[in-house]
């Protein structure tokens, strides 16, 4: 154990034997206490801004806080991954989850939430058709314990890197909103053209935008449209899985359905892969998933991680959206982001319940007012600077996950001083 000492207990997962500790490993049951939530159903919370957690994460709000905050939760019960989550307000927690007070006053809390998050607690489950977390099996997990002010030094470190993360995810959560609120307001309400047709003029919009649209609408199929817009099947503006060239034994770029991205459009991790079947795409197609509960959680990825030329490919999963002029590849995802189009394919899907996928044949069926190719351009040179700053914020959310999850274990064990990890922080952010 080197220099350190410890109690019996539970060796810390992730942690080779041969480490050298130079804090003392003691148990969880000496240090902090777990606090068992109270039951609060869904139908009886009250409105608020209070946020309630359960065993993976928050589940909703509530008007009144259970415990003051900054708070630790971790999950309690389920089969999933039991959630590690920090509050710095008042909460709420459910009876399926935890929260911890401290049994000692030298433990600094937002270290113990770095130091569990990091060590885990699945392999603590005890039980197999409900497995739960056990205050006696957690009680026995050993942690490090550092002096003080180291601890409240980690914690600062990794929560400079954890707070640039989550500015970036709301940074992205924003540009997402305003990308498809505009959308909408373009091309399912057409606000402009009503706002033209009232004598007003269009809320916004600079008058050389506003001069793109129609003053009046036309009868169509659909419905009323803006006068000139055409309105034609999807698969004549949007080819629905094109063919694309990849020979049997070639290796080229891969994108697993878990990579697909839920918020956001950049996806996870792209590797080289031996072709041999399944969907190919290029730069500029949007890729949807078909099967639920992809569909239903809203995978979706648009293709900008190619090099000029490449061909990727992925799963029979997915359906390939490829836009043609008018149609810009950023009209063609936000399209597919839309909670027209995705009901349009949950309304659609054959097979067995669970299993069930979107045919790609069914969108013959699904008819579109297109815009004029000024209307549409225009708002790909809107939205494309959104989308870019949405993917560069992601890659660097990654840079500095990969960098705290570097520095955690090392701080961790002491192999690695505070100060240079400060210096490794301040160049990254």
């Amino acid at each position: 154990m080197g220099e350190a000492t410890s109690r019996a207990g539970l060796y810390p997962r992730g942690f080779s034997q041969s480490v050298t500790w130079r804090w003392d490993l003691i148990p969880a049951r000496e240090l902090i206490n777990l606090n068992y939530g109270r039951a609060l159903k869904a139908d009886i919370r009250a409105s608020g801004t209070v946020p309630v957690y359960g065993t993976n994460g928050q589940c909703g709000w509530h008007d009144q806080s259970l415990a003051n905050g900054p708070g630790l939760i971790i999950g309690r019960k389920g089969q999933g991954p039991l959630g590690v989550e920090w509050c710095e307000s008042g909460f709420w927690v459910i009876d399926t989850a935890y929260f911890v007070t401290t049994l000692r006053p030298d433990l600094n809390l937002q270290y113990l939430y770095h130091l569990i998050k990091y060590i885990g607690l699945n392999h603590l489950k005890d039980g197999t058709s409900n497995p739960t977390l056990s205050r006696d099996t957690f009680g026995a997990q050993l942690f490090p314990v550092p002096p003080p002010f180291e601890q409240e030094a980690i914690a600062r470190i990794l929560g400079a890197l954890d707070d640039k993360i989550a500015l970036n995810r709301r940074m992205n959560a924003t540009l997402e909103t305003m990308a498809r609120a505009l959308f909408q307001s373009w091309f399912v309400d057409f606000d402009p053209v009503r706002a033209k047709l009232d004598g007003r003029p269009p809320a916004g919009l600079d008058s050389d935008i506003a001069a793109l649209f129609p003053s009046r609408f036309q009868e169509s199929p659909i419905g009323p449209v803006p006068q000139g817009w055409e309105v034609k099947p999807l698969p004549e503006v949007i080819d629905v899985n094109p063919s694309r060239t990849l020979k049997n034994g070639t290796v080229a770029p891969y994108l697993d359905m878990k990579n697909m991205p839920t918020e956001g459009h950049a996806v996870k991790d792209v590797v080289p892969r031996i072709f041999g079947s399944g969907m190919r795409f290029q730069n500029g197609d949007t890729l949807l998933a078909r099967i639920t509960p992809c569909l239903e959680n809203g995978k979706t990825a648009f293709v900008d991680f190619l090099k000029d030329g490449q061909t990727g490919w992925g799963s029979t999963e997915y359906i390939v959206l490829a836009p043609r002029p008018p149609i810009t590849p950023e009209f063609c995802y936000y399209l597919a982001r839309s909670d027209a189009f995705r009901l349009f394919a949950i309304q659609n899907m054959t097979g067995t319940s669970g299993r069930q996928r979107v045919p790609s044949d069914c969108f013959s069926q699904f008819e579109l007012a297109v815009p004029s190719a000024e209307v549409a351009e225009r708002f790909g040179l809107i939205t494309r600077p959104w989308m870019s700053k949405i993917h560069a914020n992601i890659e660097e959310s990654r840079t500095l996950a990969a960098l705290r999850d570097t520095l955690l274990p090392r701080l961790l064990t002491g192999e690695l001083r505070v100060n240079t990890a400060t210096q490794a922080v301040e160049k990254s952010l």
